[in-house]
């Protein structure tokens, strides 16, 4: 039993004993035997590298020269219209020039309840046989009625107040108006009668 102990470690100092002879290898000079060399992978990434970063820059110039072209039509687009837009910017101006005329007579008409038409046909109604109408005029703040009285000085006076008290009296015309009187009376001799105005004025809800 000892003895084959003693072989086995024999055998197994003359395994680990050196090479008797020296090594003259040159590992420089030696075919490589590796199959692939690490400095492939290294060009091969380096590659894929370049690569990927033309045909991002490819796809960049390509999604700008689609832009470019968009622009270009718009651009195109914009100056066709251009003539037909500011011919409609101006219509549109003149159209708001005209509705802010329009807007002031509707809302002036909406706060009368009598119109001028409506106004002759209603003094023709309550005008006395002795009152001659020589102008009658409609402004925004009123009327003015000018005109005379026939007759010797105190029958036109008495005329002229007469016809100033009716009309303050009359329920169509006093809804509009706030107030009426009697204004700048004189006589005229020669043509024996009494010149006078009669002022009336509107309700300030009503005026424009």
């Amino acid at each position: 039993m000892l003895s084959l102990l003693k072989k086995n470690s024999d055998k197994a100092k003359a395994i680990q004993t050196p090479a008797w002879h020296t090594n003259f290898r040159n590992y420089a000079v030696l075919p490589d035997t590796k199959l692939v060399r690490t400095s492939f992978f290294v060009n091969g990434l380096l590659v894929l590298l370049a690569v990927g970063m033309l045909l991002a820059v490819a796809y960049q110039e390509y999604t700008l020269s689609i832009v470019r072209s968009q622009n270009n039509d718009l651009q195109q687009q914009i100056s066709r219209n251009r003539p037909a837009s500011e011919k409609a910017v101006a219509l549109y101006k003149k159209f708001q020039a005209e509705e802010v005329k329009v807007t002031e007579l509707n809302n002036f008409v909406k706060g009368q309840k009598i119109v001028y038409s409506d106004f002759i046909i209603r003094l023709s109604q309550t005008k006395p046989a002795g009152i001659v109408f020589v102008t009658v005029e409609y402004k925004d703040t009123g009327a003015v009625i000018k005109g005379y009285a026939q007759g010797i000085s105190e029958q036109a006076t008495t005329a002229a107040s007469a016809y100033e008290r009716l009309l303050k009296e009359d329920k169509q015309l006093n809804t509009v108006f706030k107030s009426v009187s009697l204004a700048n009376v004189s006589r005229d001799i020669q043509a024996g009668r009494l010149m006078f105005e009669i002022i009336l004025s509107f309700n300030p809800s009503k005026a424009k």
